[in-house]
């Protein structure tokens, strides 16, 4: 078997970067070891050139012709690309010598290169065809991770919100490889073409039996972690709040991503919802359970995360509670399930592709979120301010340039019409309504009126009151170009969301990919 590690290339050359800032971060002197941000940033724009341009043929270990993801793998890897380099330049001089979280204010290379090995990790979600790449991809994301968070800052909240962090996602992942293994145990092999073949013959005589259902299962609830789902929620504010609000940012995007695409895989697995014909009622036994399984915690994930943000004055602990019911919001397109036709009416048929509607959402929230998360990092100067809500009184009068950026975004978690938000949202309630889970699109409309409540009582802080204290910015430019483009996207792709849509198509025709490589890796 010829192994074509071109259409690897973006993982590779984010794997060298990550080494290469690793040992630049060794160095003695200061000047050099802050090189490492650069050596970041260089590595993410060169990796995310050949995510463009498709460089090469794929591995056939690493693509799955029969069973492939609904969209552009490479979406994915350029996504993860450009959310990357904006976190570097979020996270540019940091730590700086005023930072009063840190005893040892020296530049750390470390940082970035922790955040470019998770990066590759998420890169690589789409593209892997195995069960034991997925497990791979998915630690690689998760690992480095923790110890973002807990070397972050000098204060004992990191270092407590780290061990939460790592100990709950050893047991996420040995709740995933225990489904993992009941799932091999069922079908005697790792590779997902085997593992859809066999999941394919005994739905259609809807005679799975309990352990592969009960596999399925349990490989689900060890993802739900990842994304911050109800019940396995209750890390998420501690853990956002502990870290430096760079990591913060970074966490609500990279675990987030790699958990919904490892969710989509796991369902493409089953077959599920795939050729389910019009006015068909009864669908598989197993669908039923995972379908139920995925409306259950998309609604419990809305409800909680936006009741929650309601009672909270910490932002990031606001945000993290928010971030709590984005995913719920995901898992209503995931529950729709891909593009099938299911019968609308009696004399009208329409068609629904859930994965498209949650993966432009996953994209939208990356970038909207990313751009409040800049305000507030720029905000953040001598005194650490802008913690809690208060401290963001009469922002908009000293800075008013920082104050709309951190309004438009906000305007946009809500669902704001012209915001990138408001279209997310619309897609998500259109497949939740084409695919008879009306009750779901129902609870989204409602909870996205909930979190109205708590985003509006950050913007009535910026423009409604008076500054208590002065405020103390960081100067570093790249912090406010992110901003200030995060904010440009947000209203761009709100107005004209098919540059986004149009990225998620794949490029390869139907009888291109059924005629690829469809060999897995032993």
């Amino acid at each position: 078997m010829e192994l074509n590690l071109h259409y690897l290339l973006p993982e590779i050359i984010i794997l060298i970067a990550a080494s290469v800032a690793l040992l630049v971060g060794l160095a003695q002197a200061d000047s050099i070891r802050r090189l490492a941000q650069w050596v970041a940033a260089i590595g993410l724009f060169v990796a995310y050139h050949f995510t463009s341009t498709g460089f090469g043929q794929p591995a056939d270990w690493l693509y799955r012709p029969e069973h492939a993801l609904p969209f552009d793998p490479n979406y994915i890897s350029a996504l993860t690309c450009v959310i990357g380099l904006l976190t570097v330049l979020v996270s540019w001089d940091m730590p700086s010598k005023s930072d009063p979280s840190l005893t040892d204010t020296r530049f750390r290379g470390e940082f970035f290169s922790m955040l470019l090995f998770s990066l590759a990790g998420v890169s690589m979600m789409g593209k892997v065809n195995d069960l034991v790449w997925l497990f791979i991809a998915l630690e690689l994301v998760s690992i480095p991770t923790y110890i973002l968070v807990a070397t972050s800052r000098g204060q004992i909240a990191a270092q407590e919100a780290g061990v939460k962090y790592f100990f709950l996602g050893a047991l996420s992942a040995a709740i995933f490889l225990f489904g993992f293994s009941y799932i091999y145990g069922y079908t005697g092999s790792t590779g997902f073409a085997d593992i859809a073949a066999r999941f394919t013959v005994d739905i259609q005589h809807n005679s799975v039996p309990p352990i592969a259902a009960i596999g399925v299962l349990m490989v689900l609830v060890g993802v739900f972690y990842k994304i911050a789902a109800v019940p396995m929620h209750f890390y998420t504010p501690d853990v956002y709040q502990g870290a430096a609000t760079p990591v913060t940012a970074y966490l609500a995007f990279a675990p987030k991503a790699a958990g919904i695409v490892a969710i989509i895989s796991t369902l493409n697995l089953i077959g599920y919802r795939s050729g389910i014909a019009a006015g068909q009622q009864q669908y598989p036994e197993l669908f039923q359970v995972v379908m139920g399984l995925l409306v259950a915690i998309a609604a419990l994930t809305m409800s909680v995360g936006n009741v929650l943000a309601l009672l909270q004055r910490n932002i990031k602990r606001t945000l993290a509670y928010s971030s709590i019911a984005h995913s719920g919001y995901m898992l209503v397109g995931l529950a729709a399930g891909p593009a099938v036709v299911v019968a609308a009416s009696q004399s009208q048929l329409k068609q629904v592709d859930g994965y498209t509607a949650a993966l432009f959402y996953l994209a939208g929230y990356a970038i909207m979120n990313l751009g409040a998360f800049a305000v507030i990092i720029f905000l953040q100067g001598k005194t650490d301010a802008a913690e809690d809500i208060e401290d963001l009184n009469g922002l908009a009068k000293d800075h008013p340039v920082a104050a709309l950026a951190f309004a438009v975004c906000l305007f946009s978690l809500i669902g704001m019409p012209l915001t990138i938000g408001f279209f997310g949202k619309f897609y998500l309630v259109k497949a939740a309504l084409v695919s008879d889970h009306k009750y779901l699109a129902i609870i989204l409309v409602i909870n996205a009126a909930i979190a109205a409540a708590y985003y509006l009582k950050i913007i009535s802080a910026m423009y409604l009151r008076d500054s208590w204290n002065p405020f103390s910015v960081r100067r570093a430019l790249p912090i406010r170009v992110t901003a200030l483009f995060c904010t440009a996207v947000v209203i761009i792709l709100g107005v004209y969301p098919p540059l986004l849509l149009d990225q998620m198509k794949s490029p390869r025709p139907a009888a291109e990919k059924a005629a690829a490589p469809v060999a897995a890796a032993r």
